[in-house]
């Protein structure tokens, strides 16, 4: 199995790793490692997208264990231990729970405007592709101008918004 990339996620990581093992490295003499493979592969995208439980950690876990005995070659069983050591992460309880530390996982990623900051300038909402910001641009003669705010419901975390506001007015919510 591949060693991880220059990704900072370790949920991110340990699939990318899986993806290279499932897709050059996986010597294809027995059944438990394509099947364990593409069943951790599909409980680590679920993960995440914001989608996993409790319960994939546990299953990965058991996959992990249970390959390690079942794989017929080395690379099954430095797959199944490297699965092992990425699931000792606190990073895959992390985004169980919603939160992905590196802000990597666009499904995991939320971000705010800070009121104090904000100039009101519209430019973060032109730049929304989900219709996320609502707010109206500063106009100097009303007396009930407010900042510009990020509907979390609608925000799919890629970050946009970050990229186009002149004020630096929007930051990550870990």
């Amino acid at each position: 199995m591949s060693t991880a990339t220059d990704v900072a996620c370790v949920p991110q990581q340990a699939l990318e790793a899986l993806r290279a093992f499932a897709a050059g490295d996986m010597c294809g003499r027995c059944l438990p490692c394509p099947i364990a493979t593409r069943q951790s592969i599909a409980m680590i995208e679920r993960i995440i997208e914001g989608q996993g439980e409790a319960v994939d950690l546990d299953r990965l876990a058991r996959v992990s264990t249970e390959l390690i005995d079942a794989a017929r070659c080395p690379k099954g069983e430095e797959a199944a231990k490297r699965l092992g050591e990425a699931l000792a992460s606190p990073e895959f309880v992390r985004h169980v729970e919603g939160i992905c530390g590196s802000g990597t996982c666009a499904a995991l990623t939320r971000y705010r405007v800070i009121p104090e900051v904000c100039t009101m300038c519209g430019a973060c909402q032109k730049a929304c592709p989900r219709d996320a910001i609502e707010g109206d641009p500063y106009v100097a003669w009303r007396g009930d101008n407010r900042p510009y705010a990020i509907r979390l419901e609608k925000c799919d975390g890629c970050g946009d918004c970050v990229a186009v506001c002149p004020a630096e007015a929007i930051e990550r919510v870990t």
